[in-house]
């Protein structure tokens, strides 16, 4: 790997390459002896310092330079030949090399009290197992995984000294959701709700909540049998985002679109499972879910999102 120098401080630069002074003399006179092979005594020990002056001598990063103009005409040909001479082929003279890796850039922050790799944790000098990591950085090598490299991957390594500073570990971001989670979704139960049977339209029930109970005369009677219906609702199932995933738009009747995302081996059963979740009125009317391009309907609940060829695509619901 390269070392690069994001500290610009030539006063810096001059003091770390100053020598170490020593005294030597008796009761009333003293002289004073500077050590050209010592530094001042800085944090880290000789790998820093290393460290630190190679990123000094090889400078500032690279300033990227822009991509040349290409001619109108590019890539290879073939030479027409003819009885004497037979044809041949001339490759592009301004084809580009094969690709090597590309270089990976990583940051290291040396501090007062130990050094930090992007927005890693501290690794502290007094600590051996980073002594030996220093000596590996110093060297050309460091392990894969503390730099987060591949095998021969060339690497350049951005210095920034901050050996007056303790470290202070950045702030973390702040994300809205996190964990896993499960989804609501369940085939159609035998039911139908209040609302629907005392003629209220179904844009009384808010997406995503419960059909409503019963009235106040028949709550006691029918609670059993509505927590019963209230639990077959309640169908969970996980996305595994380690395995390949795709989205599904579905189309509701109401013109309402929502997106679904699935992993490849659910089926259409859980896609009818998310519709009635989403929206619990639907219980009450019977409807068919199906595509449009081309126009066929679902009516296999076990076939899977990639054997019925529904990666990424639209499905529709229809009333019957």
């Amino acid at each position: 790997h390269t070392f690069e120098d994001d500290d610009d401080d030539d006063e810096e630069a001059d003091r770390r390459r100053g020598g170490e002074d020593w005294f030597a003399g008796g009761e009333r006179s003293a002289i004073s002896v500077q050590n050209p092979n010592r530094g001042p005594m800085q944090p880290g020990g000789d790998a820093v310092q290393d460290i630190l002056r190679r990123a000094a001598e090889a400078g500032p990063p690279p300033v990227a330079v822009g991509e040349t103009t290409r001619s109108s005409f590019f890539g290879g040909g073939h030479m027409l030949g003819s009885d004497e001479v037979e044809s041949a082929y001339i490759p592009d003279p301004n084809a580009p090399e094969p690709e090597e890796q590309e270089t990976a850039i990583r940051h290291v922050t040396f501090w007062r009290n130990g050094f930090s790799i992007e927005d890693g944790e501290l690794l502290r000098y007094d600590d051996a197992q980073n002594q030996q990591l220093l000596e590996a950085l110093n060297s050309g090598h460091a392990p894969l995984a503390m730099l987060n490299v591949l095998p021969d991957q060339p690497v350049e390594l951005r210095i920034a000294k901050r050996l007056d500073e303790e470290y202070v570990a950045p702030p973390k971001e702040s994300k809205p959701f996190g964990g896993d989670g499960n989804r609501l979704g369940a085939h159609t139960p035998s039911f139908t709700s209040a609302s629907a049977s005392s003629g209220a339209g179904p844009s009384s029930a808010m997406p995503g909540s419960f059909p409503a109970g019963p009235s106040s005369a028949t709550a006691h009677s029918g609670a059993g049998s509505m927590g019963a219906d209230r639990e077959s609702v309640i169908n969970r199932f996980e996305v595994d985002q380690s395995l390949p995933t795709t989205t599904v738009q579905i189309r509701l009747a109401d013109g309402t679109r929502i997106p679904c995302r699935m992993n490849l081996h659910h089926n259409v059963g859980d896609i009818r499972n998310f519709i009635n979740a989403s929206r619990p009125e639907n219980l009450a009317r019977e409807y068919t879910i199906g595509t449009t391009f081309p126009n066929r309907t679902l009516e296999d609940n076990t076939q899977s999102i990639k054997d019925a060829g529904l990666a990424n695509s639209v499905v529709v619901q229809r009333w019957v």
